[in-house]
């Protein structure tokens, strides 16, 4: 079990708005998930990877192919408070779900 945390680096964000912006997908991919793919994402330790695209529309892509590959994505559009404007695409989750599963669609990412 893995859950993929992508992060757009274009946008200047600092260490903070990122850490930020990450626990909101991990938590939105959590309330969203299926009871048993929690559970077991939480039993084997909740692994989870930080991974990196450079623009928006890489981002959307990406949670496109998961989602036709039968994987929860959760999108995360900031409230434009701080650092970026309204509604930008920062990061996405993909999973928790089977690594096998999860690889097929990020694996070509750069670690963060």
């Amino acid at each position: 079990m893995k859950l993929a945390l992508v992060v757009r680096t274009d946008l200047g964000m600092g260490r903070g708005k990122i850490a930020a912006q990450v626990a909101h997908a991990a938590v939105t991919a959590v309330l969203e998930s299926r009871d048993a793919d929690v559970a077991a994402w939480i039993g084997q330790g909740q692994p989870k990877v930080v991974l990196k695209v450079t623009t928006g529309q890489e981002l959307l892509a990406l949670a496109r192919q998961a989602r036709a590959d039968g994987l929860l994505a959760e999108v995360i559009h900031d409230a434009g408070r701080t650092q970026v404007e309204p509604g930008t695409v920062t990061c996405c989750a993909i999973g928790p779900a089977d690594s096998d599963r999860v690889d097929r669609v990020t694996a070509g990412l750069p670690l963060l």
